[in-house]
């Protein structure tokens, strides 16, 4: 087992510190004697091709450089991710957000349907990504500050709340960030109904913890959203997005007019589930099934409450999560 990045430049340090004490005169032993020079003439100079290649164990008696931290290592906040993250949601709001400030994998959820050649080859359409900006901005009436947000690696998560132009009614939004080339790029974004007052999830303190949050807030805030504020077509390639393909296909297998406009999913359908489980939905309450990966969700609805079991894997990224099973809780 080898010894945290941290310990090991550390320890690296203190033994520059002690060689440099120990060299000082009057520090260690008596005065070291004069070099003969010729007691090395015939020694062979170092030869740079005798490094250790990377990913081999470094020479006997030499100190290996300091690793890089992992990425799913918890940090402060990227001054320049919360930059971005007000540059969005402003130019959101006056609605003139960029498809450049969206992620490669978020342009192709949410620039869909495809029509053109350049677009399929790509994989979205940046005309259609900057349409589904522009639409979900004009329900938003303001953004708060968020005092929800993490940092793991180069991905941000943000959850905070909103005032809707429905009535300037209270709702959430969650946000992810990830760091793409030299910039903070947008990953995910959708918008919540609930009033945040009447949302309860569980505290998360590590980073498998926080993400997953994150997939179970972002799945539960879109399939609750009230359409006035996140309409049908705008928020449905967003649940899509967050469930495996297995329980896409099954939720709402494509017809072959999705299928040729970059779909794997028919949104009719997957809206008509959405519906089926958040649809009326006032108050949200989360808990999690101890360190399983289940999550029970209660929610309120008019007619009372139903409560449901949301499963999540692991998925592709090192911070991804997937909902792959929603079903009713029994008892």
């Amino acid at each position: 087992m080898t010894a945290p990045w941290q310990f090991r430049s550390l320890a690296a340090a203190l033994f520059a510190v002690c060689a440099g004490l120990a060299a000082a005169p009057g520090c260690s032993g008596p005065a070291p004697k004069p070099e003969n020079k010729d007691e090395h003439k015939d020694e062979a100079k170092a030869d740079p091709k005798s490094a250790p290649a990377p990913g081999t164990s470094p020479a006997p008696g030499t100190t290996p450089a300091p690793s890089v931290p992992p990425k799913t290592t918890l940090r402060d906040i990227d001054p320049q991710a919360t930059a971005a993250v007000g540059t969005f949601l402003g130019a959101l709001i006056q609605g003139n957000a960029s498809p450049d400030a969206l992620s490669g994998a978020f342009l192709r959820v949410v620039g869909k349907p495809l029509f053109f050649g350049g677009d399929k080859e790509k994989g979205y359409s940046a005309t259609e990504a900057a349409s589904w900006l522009k639409r979900t901005g004009e329900t938003v009436n303001n953004f708060t500050p968020s005092h929800d947000q993490h940092q793991i690696g180069d991905v941000v998560y943000v959850r905070a709340a909103l005032t809707s132009r429905l009535g300037n009614k209270s709702g959430g939004y969650s946000l992810r960030l990830v760091k793409e080339g030299p910039g903070w790029k947008v990953d995910w974004f959708s918008l919540a109904s609930v009033d945040p007052d009447k949302i309860t999830f569980p505290p998360a303190a590590t980073p498998d913890a926080i993400a997953q949050g994150f997939a179970v807030a972002a799945f539960v805030g879109t399939v609750t959203a009230d359409p006035n504020v996140f309409p049908a077509a705008d928020r449905a390639p967003l649940v899509a997005a967050a469930l495996t393909g297995e329980l896409r296909k099954k939720w709402a297998e494509p017809f072959p007019s999705d299928a040729a406009e970059g779909r794997d999913y028919n949104p009719g359908k997957i809206n008509t589930e959405a519906v089926k489980i958040g649809g009326g939905t006032t108050a949200i309450t989360v808990t999690r099934a101890g360190e399983q990966l289940e999550f029970k969700v209660e929610l309120t609805k008019p007619t009372g409450k139903q409560s449901y079991v949301v499963k999540l894997v692991k998925g592709a990224g090192p911070t991804e999560w997937l909902v792959s099973e929603v079903t009713e809780a029994k008892g």
